[in-house]
């Protein structure tokens, strides 16, 4: 396989139909989608405080900021006068996060299915790709590929909590010893899971690209994914390689200046006046909003580019196949 010819048409491909990278930006919504985690807290009743009256929580020498407390104390005063308009804000964050996963998961779906398909209609020829005539010819693909990521979340979801749930009882119930005698045990298995997890991301890259390029139903197109696997594992294996790596560096650099953004109303909330948090929450904001439009750009370039390797890299490899079947028989 011509890796460099794959990773430079690629790119030439996403530079040229540039409405590839708003597909891009819809495929990093999957993305975001299928992470995140949250806590919660409770607190009895009688006597007991959420802050002692000197602002002094947990430990005595932790003096909360000024801002801090005050949003703590706040808190404590709504929860013990009115403890239901606590439980709706919670409420309504979760609707929030369900609606923002459910649109994450259909608008990421899209996403993949457009840059696929964009970047298979440049390869056959197509002079012309803007975001409508990528959207039309993507549709039809939508609803297998959706299925696809849902039953993949599904698996590994289920497999994560077969694996880990024995795992965390066992440690619960013998106070952490098992944990310390099975961890011996846990480190080549981390392993061996990031292995298969790496390998069941590749499948998954290349049964979308046999779905929208190849027009195939999602049992088919798993099946022409894993032949391919099993018959030229490694070149797969080398893409998702520099894919996830050059992946991983782009996200990191791109996390890096949020901690810039935020300076401001980090400091600000150090001090006890309402100018100084209103100050640094306004250049906090500003500075956001001059940044989010830089990440959206390079997200959407990134996965458009991703996609369109992906693409590539399968089309490579079933123009190979193909002509080497073809070589077995004669």
């Amino acid at each position: 396989m011509k890796y460099d010819e794959v990773l430079s048409r690629a790119w030439k491909i996403v530079w040229r139909f540039k409405a590839l990278w708003v597909f891009g930006v819809l495929a990093s919504c999957a993305r975001a989608s299928s992470g995140g985690g949250g806590g919660s807290s409770s607190g009895g009743g009688g006597g007991s405080s959420l802050l002692p009256q000197s602002g002094v929580l947990a430990a005595p020498d932790m003096q909360f900021p000024g801002q801090i407390y005050q949003w703590m104390l706040a808190f404590q005063r709504t929860w013990e006068a009115e403890p239901w308009v606590i439980m709706l804000i919670i409420l309504a964050l979760f609707s929030l996060v369900f609606v923002l996963v459910v649109f994450g998961m259909f608008a990421g779906t899209m996403g993949r299915v457009g840059v696929v398909r964009g970047a298979w209609m440049a390869e056959e020829g197509e002079e012309k790709l803007g975001f409508g005539r990528i959207w039309r010819a993507s549709l039809p693909y939508f609803w297998r590929v959706f299925f696809l990521i849902l039953l993949t979340y599904g698996v590994i979801a289920l497999l994560v909590s077969v694996l880990l749930l024995p795992f965390i009882l066992l440690t619960v119930l013998t106070a952490g010893v098992a944990a310390i005698i099975l961890l011996p045990i846990l480190l080549p298995f981390s392993l061996l899971a990031l292995v298969f997890f790496f390998g069941l991301r590749v499948w998954i890259e290349q049964t979308i690209v046999a779905i929208v390029g190849e027009n195939l139903g999602l049992f088919a197109a798993m099946e022409r994914a894993w032949k391919l696997l099993i018959a030229k594992p490694w070149p797969q294996l080398v893409i998702g390689l520099i894919v996830t790596i050059g992946e991983g560096v782009v996200s990191f650099a791109l996390i890096i200046p949020f901690f810039l953004v935020f300076l401001p109303f980090l400091v600000s909330i150090l001090f006890e006046t309402k100018v100084a948090l209103t100050i640094g929450a306004g250049l906090s904001g500003l500075t956001l909003l001059v940044y989010l439009p830089i990440v959206f750009a390079a997200c959407g370039l990134m996965y458009a580019y991703i996609g369109a390797v992906w693409t590539l890299t399968f089309r490579q490899l079933t123009a190979e196949y193909i002509l080497s079947s073809e070589r077995n028989i004669e």
